[in-house]
């Protein structure tokens, strides 16, 4: 049995029992255990671990699993699609500033592991990349923390979800893992990050599998095109017939069928010329209902693996009932990015800074992690130069960026003096009241009563 394994896991680990097993005293008391050496487990069986996170389904006479779904070009979009869009947000470390703000925290050790380089064989947006697609596929991925013995965290290695087994034991939550060379050790929950999409299987541990449940949509669209690619392999189509005036015996229908395999079969023979004898003739239906409604099945197939995934079907290629004006494809967009793409997102952050920077009795963290979602916002040039004049304080009012913040965004060098957000003055915040008309009586002055004035 083929398994795809992950990174070879050495140095050190949650502590463990003698067998294999987590050790009963840190165990029941549900505390982070110690850095010490791993061992390899013995027992444990891999067809478990196949079963547990990668087992194969047959749903429409196919089989089907992840790696059968993504050879149907709708599910490898909706993958691909949701995992790039992922990858590409910046992953920021923040420190909290004790008045509900906040500042990013570049230097933090955790910030270059998250955005660089979380282990030696990928990068900070590959480890995203490769935890959305277990999650749409399998419905979970798996990143092991790797600490000194000091505690220091050093890495955080992939492993796809068939080489994990989680299990529970003496109240806590412990995760199997198998090696390249097929040695297993075992790992408290408080090493391990599991990213999770959406529910909770009976366990209440592992998330939901999109593939497991919506099996028999895929298999209908793999069978499908089974069916299609079929019609190119034999060469003829099933509504193409033979018509012989004087008949034929079995030997000879059995005879011509041979010679049509040998001469028409495959694409390579599909422009060969045929040579019938008898008065035979070549003949061919026009397009049959079963034809137009495989034809309609396919594209509903898309559509179905689109919905599943939660992809407005035009951005897979289906535009045949697609809105063609800007307004509706950019609000589809805009759909996609809030109610798709933001999910998975929190549930990753939420779980990065779970086990990151946990919460210690009742006192959260100075720190944590967030992806700057503001770069799904970006538009044209035109779209940006008015949101970032807006963002300067445009039009005499309050603006929420400094000159700076936003050639950081743009990749620029600061310049000096551009750290001030700018502010309106009283004088520049309202019209100023108009001067009387006339003189006006000088302070030292006493003001002269107009009847008492004759008087003098």
């Amino acid at each position: 049995m083929r398994l795809a394994f992950g990174h070879e896991l050495g140095g050190t680990s949650a502590q463990m029992g003698h067998n294999g097993g987590p050790p009963l005293d840190d165990a029941a008391s549900g505390g982070v255990q110690a850095a010490t050496e791993s061992a390899p487990v013995i027992a444990g069986d891999a067809a478990v671990i196949e079963w547990f996170g990668g087992g194969s389904q047959q749903a429409a006479g196919v089989t089907v699993n992840a790696e059968t779904a993504m050879r149907m070009s709708a599910v490898w979009r909706c993958v691909t699609l949701i995992a790039g869009a992922n990858m590409t947000l910046p992953l920021v470390v923040y420190q909290r500033d004790g008045k509900g703000g906040r500042k990013r925290a570049d230097d933090h050790p955790y910030a270059p592991l998250l955005r660089d380089q979380p282990n030696g064989e990928m990068s900070g947006p590959e480890l995203i990349e490769l935890a959305s697609m277990a999650v749409l596929l399998r419905g979970n991925g798996y990143g092991l923390m790797r600490q000194a013995r000091n505690g220091r965290l050093t890495s955080i290695d992939w492993y796809p979800p068939t080489n994990v087994q989680p299990f529970r034991s003496q109240g806590s939550i412990w995760y199997r893992f198998t090696n390249r060379d097929g040695s297993q050790e075992t790992h408290h929950d408080s090493y391990v990050i599991h990213f999770r999409g959406p529910g909770r299987d009976a366990d209440g541990i592992c998330a939901l599998s999109p593939i497991s449940y919506h099996a028999e949509t895929i298999g209908i669209g793999i069978a499908g095109r089974q069916y299609t690619a079929g019609q190119f392999k034999d060469g003829l189509l099933t509504n193409d017939y033979f018509q012989f005036p004087t008949g034929t015996t079995p030997e000879q229908a059995d005879a011509f069928k041979e010679y049509l395999r040998n001469k028409r079969q495959g694409v390579a023979n599909a422009h060969n010329p045929l040579i019938l004898t008898n008065g035979g003739e070549w003949k061919r239906l026009q397009l049959t209902a079963r034809d137009a409604q495989l034809l309609e099945l396919l594209q509903y197939s898309s559509i179905d693996v689109a919905r599943i995934f939660g992809v407005p079907p035009f951005m897979i290629g289906e535009t045949e009932k697609s809105t063609s004006w800007g307004t509706g494809l950019e609000q589809q967009r805009n759909s996609l990015h809030r109610h798709t793409l933001l999910p998975h997102l929190v549930r990753f952050q939420k779980e990065l800074n779970r086990k990151l920077f946990p919460i210690v009795g009742a006192k959260r963290s100075e720190f944590f992690c967030e992806f700057d979602v503001d770069a799904f916002m970006q538009g044209d040039s035109k779209s940006q130069g008015e949101f970032f004049r807006v963002a300067l304080g445009g039009n005499q009012l309050p603006g929420f960026m400094s000159v700076n913040e936003i050639r950081r965004l743009k990749n620029l060098p600061p310049v000096p003096g551009g750290d001030e957000v700018y502010v309106p003055s009283a004088a520049s915040a309202g019209p100023q009241q108009p001067a009387a008309d006339g003189p006006t009586p000088a302070e030292d002055e006493p003001a002269v009563d107009p009847e008492n004035d004759d008087e003098e």
